[in-house]
């Protein structure tokens, strides 16, 4: 919805730009949020009833928002709620999958479906905008929300469980090493870098002679076709290790962003875009992949995702900064710096520790 919202919010409810991209951003203020909160429902809520009870309360906060967006610090209080709830959901999904047999597939079949749902969600949030304006939008989103709630309650009974409450009591506690760290970091840095583009792509297809529709239907297309990465993503994360893939993401990245932001015509600026979006799908199963691999239980994997995720609101605040200070050419630049930082935290944080004992003093 966070195009459509940002538009509106000015068209409708005469928000400011600057509030109507806050309103847009505060669920990602809520998923990061929600990371803080995650450990204390490891050890007093199980996975599968947490999900049911917040997306319960997704439902619920999106039907708020269908009758509070005319009041700024009510609508970003229910965003930010709205967010706590979506984050919380994708990090116990998350940890569920962690734990789950072939983790590694199975995260890219979810973030493909994902994906694919999103391609066509989009369309549908913006019928309901034309019918009705932001309250229809936030009401479509309630009640795809409680559709959800009903599956997730309907089929919850299958979902693998890892560690209950009583089991944590018994498991080593919870601590997050350097190198867990280092690849949360390198996940928000490369969910926010490889972002530049996003902000502006539809510019950049105007500036090339592209119409609104032109450059909305080439772009759903590609990200469209793009939703196969992260199933590619997925097995290449077991084939290989996460690693070589996540270095090879990088490059192909930096450079389809650099073809696609420095285009001289359409078809060079769509041929660009396909690799970059690609690259994109194809990380997010590899990120959560090796975020799980630092903890057995899935509770790493459930903290990143929704801090991973939050790479999106950075990457729209520091595009319009960059725009601002040295113009759409810079962004590219700025994507290849932030991919080499990203290969040297992903080598930092995949190094294993020496194995040599330190030689005894005579």
């Amino acid at each position: 919805m966070k195009p459509v919202l940002i538009t509106r919010f000015v068209e409708q409810a005469h928000y400011s730009s600057s509030l109507a991209g806050l309103a847009a951003a505060m669920p990602f203020v809520g998923g990061i949020a929600s990371s803080v909160l995650m450990p204390w429902l490891f050890r007093h809520v199980g996975a599968r009833s947490a999900m049911v009870v917040f997306a319960t309360g997704l439902a619920l906060c999106e039907a708020c928002n269908a009758l509070i967006f005319t009041m700024p610090v009510l609508i970003l209080l229910g965003q930010f709620l709205a967010g706590i709830c979506g984050g919380v959901l994708m990090g116990m999904a998350s940890r569920l999958i962690a734990v789950s047999d072939r983790s590694e597939q199975n995260f890219g079949i979810v973030d493909m479906v994902g994906v694919l749902a999103m391609s066509f969600m989009i369309a549908g949030f913006g019928s309901a905008v034309e019918w009705d304006g932001l309250r229809g939008g936030f009401s479509a989103a309630a009640g795809l929300c409680a559709l959800f709630t009903m599956i997730i309650q309907w089929c919850r009974a299958g979902l693998p469980k890892p560690h209950g409450p009583a089991e944590l009591d018994r498991a080593p506690p919870f601590t997050i090493s350097w190198r867990a760290g280092a690849i949360i970091a390198m996940g928000v840095l490369f969910v926010t870098f490889s972002g530049l583009g996003f902000a502006f792509m539809i510019t950049v297809a105007r500036n090339l002679g592209m119409t609104y529709d032109e450059a909305s239907s080439a772009i759903g297309v590609v990200l469209f076709i793009s939703a196969s990465g992260c199933l590619i993503g997925g097995w290449c994360a077991a084939k290989f290790g996460p690693k070589l893939p996540l270095i090879a993401a990088f490059a192909v990245c930096a450079l389809g962003w650099h073809t696609a932001l420095n285009a001289s015509s359409q078809w060079a600026f769509l041929l660009g875009l396909g690799p970059a979006i690609f690259a994109l799908q194809f990380c997010f199963p590899v990120l959560l992949t090796l975020a799980g691999s630092f903890d057995n239980e899935g509770r790493l994997a459930a903290i990143a995702a929704p801090i991973i995720v939050s790479g999106f609101a950075w990457a729209a605040i520091l595009a319009g900064f960059l725009v601002d200070l040295r113009g759409i050419g810079v962004l590219s630049a700025a994507n290849a710096a932030g991919m080499v930082l990203c290969t040297l935290l992903v080598l930092g944080g995949t190094s294993k520790p020496s194995s040599q004992k330190p030689k005894q003093m005579a």
